[in-house]
């Protein structure tokens, strides 16, 4: 991958055209120049969860989303790579996708340069009590559950992907009680990627920051990206820094 990566995600666009909407498409814009003036090469990995949701036909030709992908288009033209694993909103990539980006992953991955080892992972079903999810997660992400859901007409299937993340609009929004104990399952996490030998442990999905140094390692939690901030990291090749947009 080429130097300085640039990490982001949780952007969670969506394809309304609401002005909320278009801001947001106009600060992805704006993110994107900014790094293109600071560096005429370079690689971005978009953490997951890309967008709000994401389902893609076979031999899709076309997308509702195809303005977000002339931007990244853009950037892989100039001469960036381009990188993304799947969210829990966006899993469902196909060729139409996969051709805007150098490479996909759909599980965690690993980023390695010289004597530093980056693990990479959305974030979701690490929790202890995130138990069913893990069971849902590998009945959506199963061929069948893909290869029926694809049989729907695509103006009910977005019906029902709205109907879900409408009810679930307010899962991040948590109480400091729980969200210490979120702290502590991930770290937990965090520590055992580092005791295999990683430097950084890097996540997103719970939609806030936070960055803790763990046994000589560090844990980076990645707040999401809207229209009116941008919580992202830059790998120089030395260190991993977080920043904000």
């Amino acid at each position: 991958m080429q130097l300085p990566l640039y990490f982001f995600g949780d952007t969670h666009f969506k394809s309304s055209q609401s002005n909320q909407e278009k801001a947001k498409v106009k600060k992805f814009s704006d993110f994107l120049n900014s790094i293109t003036t600071k560096t005429t090469t370079g690689s971005l990995f978009i953490m997951g969860d890309f967008f709000d949701y994401y389902f893609e036909y076979a031999n899709q030709q076309r997308s509702e989303f195809d303005e977000i992908f002339s931007k990244i288009a853009k950037m892989k033209d100039e001469g960036f790579e381009i990188y993304f694993i799947a969210g829990n909103h966006d899993y469902w990539i196909g060729d139409y996708f996969k051709k805007y980006t150098n490479k996909t992953f759909l599980d965690d991955t690993t980023i390695a340069h010289k004597n530093t080892s980056i693990y990479v992972t959305h974030g979701d079903g690490i929790l202890s009590w995130d138990t069913s999810y893990r069971l849902l997660k590998k009945v959506l992400r199963s061929n069948i559950f893909i290869t029926t859901y694809s049989l729907l007409p695509k103006s009910i299937a977005n019906k029902i992907a709205e109907k879900i993340s409408y009810e679930r609009k307010d899962s991040h929004q948590i109480d400091q009680n729980k969200l210490s104990r979120i702290h502590d399952e991930l770290e937990g996490f965090a520590k055992e990627k580092i005791a295999k030998g990683h430097n950084y442990v890097i996540m997103g999905h719970y939609h806030h920051s936070y960055h803790k140094k763990l046994n000589g390692g560090e844990l980076i939690l990645l707040g999401e990206c809207n229209e009116n901030d941008y919580n992202y990291a830059i790998f120089d090749g030395d260190k991993l820094e977080i920043k904000n947009f």
